[in-house]
């Protein structure tokens, strides 16, 4: 699915919020892409009248041009994983359970937090890392079978 996202920073972000609260938007997730080892991107996800529906069955959603946005907004920040994040549950409260399972998975901190699980909402005590993971997608060649260069490491698992 193709979307704009408007850009923002940790100093922007809760105002930005709640310009979008004050009109009405319902936060719906945040989504994590890892850019590199130090910083996470986060996508805060929005819609005006509950129109962000099943897209499976409404494919006329799934791609759209900005000025026609079928009333679905999109917030894009690029944060360092070793500084805490803003959290936006002062706004949308809902928002507790999405930041606490990306302090699980990703190992970064949300400010403000007023559930924090400080990482633990979903791992056990003794998980001493974020279980996040990289996969490398290798393209071959129709009908190229797999050298030894595309094995995985040695306790690995593709």
């Amino acid at each position: 699915m193709l979307f704009e996202a408007k850009e923002v920073t940790p100093e922007t972000l809760l105002s930005e919020v709640q310009q979008l609260a004050n009109k009405k938007y319902r936060f719906v997730t945040m989504s994590q892409t890892v850019v590199d080892e130090n910083t996470l991107r986060l996508y805060y996800h929005f819609d005006e009248n509950l129109t962000m529906t099943d897209l499976r069955h409404n494919a006329e959603l799934c791609v759209w041009e900005p000025e026609d946005a079928k009333g679905m907004v999109h917030l894009r920040m690029d944060v360092n994983k070793d500084a805490p994040i803003p959290s936006i549950t002062p706004v949308y409260f809902c928002a507790v359970l999405i930041e606490n399972e990306t302090q699980d998975q990703f190992g970064v901190r949300f400010a403000g937090l007023p559930l924090d699980y400080q990482g633990g909402m979903y791992l056990e005590g003794e998980v001493t890392h974020a279980p996040y993971f990289t996969m490398t997608t290798v393209r071959r060649a129709p009908g190229a079978k797999a050298g030894a260069a595309d094995a995985a490491p040695k306790g690995e698992q593709a």
